[in-house]
């Protein structure tokens, strides 16, 4: 090959490279570009996140979402906070069944001045959580019970239902089994995080009370070990 095919082909060569370049870069540019990763206090001080794209993490605020609401709106600060600066979130999808109280959101989106951002994307991280069932009521004991059990703090031990679970805010979030192919029935509201396992089938300690109406009102949900 000659000098002047060599440089021809280099040329050919580096045009085909701009171009490749130029097609990434321009879709990235298109899909919102880069994210940057900050926590909820770092997006709410810098003010010269505002108009970009970011990534931020936060436990959901507890009572700041509405089952009703659609979209999903909701708040978000940082991990292991009940006070400080917050985040108005907007999710037009449909939220994750994990999703609940102090479940940690994380969120992709452009950060307005308002300190709001119209989410892209949410992932839920999921808490590790375990409990012995050693004291826990069984559902056929609880219910055996039921006018002594309503309304006092309870744990109970069962199954989750295949095919029961729900979005948070829906009712029931799930029903519980006294074992694993069925039994007796619990149907349980809960609107915090589910524990990193939580699915069907997986055996449960759950703590809440028992209302007259047959319903269980969960505050905690752990993995039954």
């Amino acid at each position: 090959m000659n000098n002047r095919a060599r440089n021809r082909l280099v040329g050919v060569t580096a045009i085909i490279l701009i171009v490749i370049v130029a097609i990434f870069f321009g879709a990235s540019s298109r899909n919102g570009g880069a994210a940057y990763s900050k926590s909820v206090s770092q997006a709410t001080s810098d003010k010269s996140l505002v108009g970009k794209r970011i990534k931020v993490t936060g436990a959901v605020v507890p009572g700041s979402w509405d089952k009703k609401s659609n979209p999903l709106v909701f708040q978000i600060r940082d991990e292991g906070k009940t006070t400080g600066p917050t985040l108005d979130i907007t999710y037009r999808k449909g939220a994750p069944s994990t999703f609940g109280d102090d479940a940690v959101a994380i969120i992709t989106g452009v950060l307005k001045a308002d300190h709001s951002i119209d989410a892209e994307d949410m992932l839920t991280k999921c808490p590790d959580k375990y409990s012995s069932k050693t004291s826990a009521e069984t559902i056929p004991g609880l219910l055996a019970e039921k006018a002594a059990a309503t309304g006092r703090f309870v744990r109970v031990t069962g199954y989750v239902k295949a095919g029961s679970l729900k979005a948070a805010g829906e009712s029931p979030r799930f029903v519980l089994t006294a074992d694993p192919t069925g039994g007796k029935e619990l149907p349980v509201l809960f609107t915090k995080a589910t524990p990193n396992g939580f699915k069907d089938g997986a055996s449960l300690v759950i703590g809440g009370t028992l209302g007259t109406d047959g319903t269980f009102a969960a505050t905690e949900v752990s993995l039954a070990k």
